[in-house]
């Protein structure tokens, strides 16, 4: 190594590097990538950028690159697809540890199931990246769908929620999680908070999950990625259907029970929304019953413990002011 830094070896010195170290980018090299065919591509793109998405202090690199990589594969579970190829196109900082990017690309390239094909390189003034996954969708008729819900289906949930509720803010607390346990760097975090902060951290695309669920039958579905309003409106809207959302406090985490309809709007949970017959039962998966679809123009009503509730927001908005 010459230098500590990127802005040390420069942007063709970091390539070589991490092709050296990273033997699967075989396929980083050419001005273009080039893929075998796949049936139906299935392609989704998410940006993160250190500020408004994370932080490096938050936790090691290696979780921080796996974190982002699951989040943007949620999308491709989302879809019942198989993830196959992953574009990066990254911004960097000239100082930025070239030991810490290396530990971060070994996050991004923990899986085996998608391969790094390519990207871009950019300097910037602070660190980001943008992944563009590329999955495969087989028969495109039998992939998960939005527009898919029918009047008479049940709502499931694929897992816990809540864990992005206050999040950032005890992360910064506790000065981010370290080592391999992920314990906070300073101060006393209760069980149940130590639980909901290494859940937000630690994401995992439900890709299995969705696979089978395509092979029961399951034709709808969403990943829970802006909170779960806000997913059931997406449904509602997109299938013209009224939703009712009957939930109870067994789907959040321990930590935010106290504040379900907040943690129901928090997002980054990255579970699965969807929908099956009235028939169909899923509590064997792990899965939980949270409402149901009936014939209507696109609306969404909440039960909380079978009461009646309103709710002021429907999740995260990018843009919202």
């Amino acid at each position: 190594m010459t230098g500590s830094t990127v802005g040390d070896i420069g942007e063709r010195g970091l390539i070589r590097r991490l092709r050296d170290t990273f033997p699967s980018l075989s396929y980083v090299g050419d001005d273009s990538c080039v893929l075998p065919s796949l049936q139906c591509p299935v392609v989704t793109t998410d940006s993160y950028f250190e500020g408004s998405h994370f932080h490096r202090w938050w936790a090691p690199p290696e979780v921080l690159g796996r974190r982002l990589l699951e989040a943007a594969l949620s999308d491709i579970a989302a879809m019942g697809a198989c993830p196959r190829w992953i574009l990066t196109a990254v911004t960097l900082l000239p100082d930025l540890e070239i030991d810490w990017i290396e530990r971060f690309y070994k996050g991004l390239m923990e899986r085996e199931d998608c391969v790094i094909a390519g990207g871009e390189t950019i300097r910037g003034s602070n660190f980001g990246i943008t992944l563009t996954v590329i999955g495969e969708g087989g028969n495109s008729g039998t992939l998960l769908r939005r527009s898919t819900l029918r009047p008479g289906d049940n709502l499931w949930l694929s897992g816990s929620i809540g864990r992005a509720l206050d999040a950032p803010a005890i992360l910064e607390r506790t000065g981010g999680l370290e080592g391999e346990n992920l314990t906070p760097r300073s101060g006393e975090v209760s069980a149940d908070r130590l639980e909901q902060i290494r859940a937000f951290l630690l994401p995992r695309a439900e890709l299995e999950l969705a696979s089978e669920l395509r092979r029961k039958g399951v034709i709808c579905g969403i990943d829970v990625s802006d909170g779960l309003f806000s997913e059931a409106w997406h449904l509602s809207c997109e299938s013209r259907v009224d939703i009712v959302l009957d939930i109870d406090e067994s789907i959040f985490y321990n930590s935010v029970k106290d504040r379900p309809l907040e943690a129901a709007s928090a997002g980054e949970d990255f579970v699965l929304l969807f929908s099956a017959p009235e028939q169909s039962e899923f509590a064997s998966a792990g899965c939980k019953k949270v409402g149901y679809a009936k014939e209507g123009a696109g609306r969404v009503s909440v039960l909380m413990n079978g009461r009646s509730v309103n709710v002021e927001t429907t999740g995260y908005d990018h843009l919202e002011v």
